[in-house]
């Protein structure tokens, strides 16, 4: 599900919402898609997939509406320029999170972030992860973004921050205990979470902080100057993330049991 969109208004970032809005109802083009994809039955307007793809929508329908538009979008799917526009500004924000974390590291880091994500958008993997794709194209982009900020000739372990074998985070699943009737899938795990009100952007400092730990000495200084935080701030949120988590993992697992 992605971050909460604020749509792109300044016409010189993605082009203005409203004229693509009002662009794709009056070619009642989401009627179109609708006709190729079945995820997208139903979905007759604009507003229709806004709605679908909201925080408040039920997270499967959400990357079931979500998925079907990267396959419109991607190189090896339609191609399609509109749908690819219509998903930038439905993952602003995810666009603006990572702007503000990284608003020290460029002048113009709006348009990068905007561009990584079309790039992400185009060659998206969609055969091989058909799930969790918000969260995909996060960290596909964040991780772009980063090996073009950082010098070349410096070694910076986020430029191969695969936490799965083929960056797939969807893939992020703990090894199986004894009982393999009690496996658990972190990716929706971390879902379930952010759905129970833990906050996303401490989710992504608290992955960030075991990714560095594992990969560079001094990693949690090092993320916390990235994310723009005192290494006191990291402990603190670090912990309150913890606590969080081990609070709805009871929840979650009575859930799926």
């Amino acid at each position: 599900m992605p971050e909460g969109a604020q749509m792109f208004h300044d016409p010189t970032i993605v082009g203005s919402w409203p004229a693509l809005a009002a662009q794709l109802d009056d070619d009642a083009v989401p009627v179109c898609w609708a006709e190729i994809e079945p995820a997208l039955a139903g979905l007759r307007t604009v507003a229709d997939l806004v709605a679908a793809c909201s925080e408040t929508s039920e997270c499967e329908r959400s990357n079931a509406v979500l998925g079907a538009l990267v396959r419109l979008a991607a190189i090896d799917g339609g191609s399609d320029d509109d749908a690819l526009a219509l998903l930038l500004h439905l993952l602003s924000g995810l666009v603006w999170t990572m702007a503000r974390q990284f608003r020290d590291l460029s002048p113009d880091i709006v348009a990068m972030v905007v561009g990584e994500l079309a790039c992400q958008i185009r060659r998206y993997p969609w055969r091989r992860r058909p799930r969790a794709v918000a969260a995909n194209l996060r960290a596909d982009t964040r991780r772009a973004v980063l090996a073009e900020l950082r010098p070349r000739e410096r070694r910076h372990p986020e430029r191969g921050e695969f936490l799965t074998a083929d960056g797939d985070v969807a893939r992020l699943i703990v090894a199986p205990p004894h009982d393999s009737a009690e496996d658990l899938d972190v990716a929706d795990l971390l879902q379930w979470a952010v759905r129970s009100g833990v906050d996303v952007d401490d989710l992504e400092l608290l992955i960030a902080t075991e990714c560095g730990r594992d990969l560079q000495r001094g990693g949690d200084s090092k993320v916390a100057a990235e994310f723009g935080i005192s290494t006191r701030t990291l402990y603190r949120r670090r912990n309150r993330t913890l606590a969080a988590l081990r609070e709805v993992a009871d929840d979650y697992l009575a859930a799926v049991a």
